[in-house]
């Protein structure tokens, strides 16, 4: 794990303005790849990504949170059969749902506090699956990244998967079950 940036940008407001919809990809795929199927899942930081409408055909429940009010306003119209919170995943303790599967994409390298985190989706649900760039720049929005031993180091399965979207670039899987 490699401290990137001392400032954090990462706030609703910053994301209010700068959230864009992403196309369902090899990330989304692997998700649900992980996730199998369910009653209840629920994706931390879910911004505007499609991943919980096909979700939707494998769990009963889909659940999104988000702390940007802009971005849930556009997801609730987007995706209407998903039930979405506004939640800041810089704090979760106030959540006291149980979930069967908890998915965080691209969020974790974005907090203080990436530990917690961990711990808190642990918390939350009864398998995690977490996702993360492996970096070759320095990007204003990461405060951190990580490598595959953080993960292991911390009881996860991994797996390093080459982007079909962004050409070069790599992802760290971390899953992990109750």
């Amino acid at each position: 794990m490699k401290k990137f940036n001392i400032e954090n940008i990462n706030t609703p407001e910053y994301w209010d303005k700068n959230q864009t919809a992403l196309d369902f990809g090899l990330r989304q795929q692997k998700y649900l790849e992980l996730a199998g199927d369910g009653k209840t899942i629920l994706e931390v930081g879910c911004g505007l990504s499609p991943f919980l409408q096909e979700a939707k055909k494998h769990f009963e429940f889909a659940f999104g949170g988000d702390f940007s009010p802009e971005t849930l306003k556009k997801a609730n119209e987007m995706y209407p059969e998903v039930i979405y919170y506004n939640m800041d995943c810089r704090d979760l303790s106030n959540q006291t749902s149980k979930y069967d599967v908890v998915v965080a994409g691209e969020v974790i390298e974005h907090l203080e506090e990436p530990d917690k985190f961990l711990k808190e989706l642990e918390r939350l649900g009864r398998k995690v699956i977490v996702s993360t760039p492996i970096l070759e720049f320095e990007d204003k929005e990461h405060l951190w990244e990580f490598d595959e031993d953080y993960f292991i180091s911390r009881g996860y399965a991994t797996e390093v998967v080459e982007s079909n979207f962004f050409r070069g670039r790599k992802y760290i899987f971390a899953w992990k079950l109750e």
